[in-house]
């Protein structure tokens, strides 16, 4: 299973709430507010699932199994924590090539080797063999000479060998698959606890 990494934070200004111009402040029913919240992300949730699917962007169904989230009360503020998988981030901004930006021109990722350690060509090859993988045997027949292509070497390892080396010269197209569900989501989550809990409360979202 792939590692997992912080990718959202929603922070909620919470615990304790100062009304506009008083000291007075009021206690929200937490609880109440925990299931708001968690109702809120598994919405997103769904649509962040939705929009990967609708993009075709994964192929092994990983990235959707492995989002979750946690709910935490940090020195009166409660945040809300949202986690994928580690390289969606990659795939979402997208990643420049070590020989063209063209498919992530303003991404803040780029390959600057050619090659690929282990666990990421063991994840090429499954990908391969899912049979969604474009590197043809033309492919091979045109970049096999790669790192010096021994005719013994199998078919499958030349075709992870071509790969390789059209994601890392290429780079991996953006996809910005991560905000849209975002923002459409938690877009009148402000309003929906101001008419719940009839307090003035801010929302902020960090990447």
């Amino acid at each position: 299973m792939p590692s997992i990494s912080k990718n959202q934070v929603v922070n909620l200004e919470n615990g304790f709430v100062q009304r506009s111009g008083s000291t007075a402040f009021q206690r929200l029913d937490l609880k109440s507010l925990d299931a708001l919240l968690a109702e809120y992300a598994e919405n997103y949730k769904d649509a962040l699932i939705a929009e990967i699917n609708r993009k075709q962007i994964t192929a092994s169904g990983e990235m959707e199994k492995n989002i979750t989230f946690t709910l935490k009360d940090k020195q009166g503020i409660k945040v809300l924590e949202i986690y994928m998988v580690d390289y969606a981030k990659f795939i979402d901004k997208g990643v420049k090539g070590w020989g063209s930006s063209k498919n992530a021109p303003s991404s803040p990722y780029k390959y600057k080797t050619k090659g690929m350690n282990q666990e990421g060509r063991n994840s090429i090859r499954r990908y391969i063999e899912s049979g969604k993988a474009k590197a043809s045997s033309l492919d091979v027949k045109r970049y096999g000479a790669v790192k010096g292509e021994k005719k013994s070497k199998s078919l499958i390892d030349a075709r992870v060998d071509t790969l390789v080396y059209l994601i890392k010269k290429y780079g991996i197209k953006t996809k910005n698959f991560i905000d849209k569900p975002l923002k459409d989501t938690f877009k009148d989550l402000e309003v929906k606890i101001a008419d719940e809990f009839a307090v003035n409360i801010a929302v902020q979202i960090t990447r």
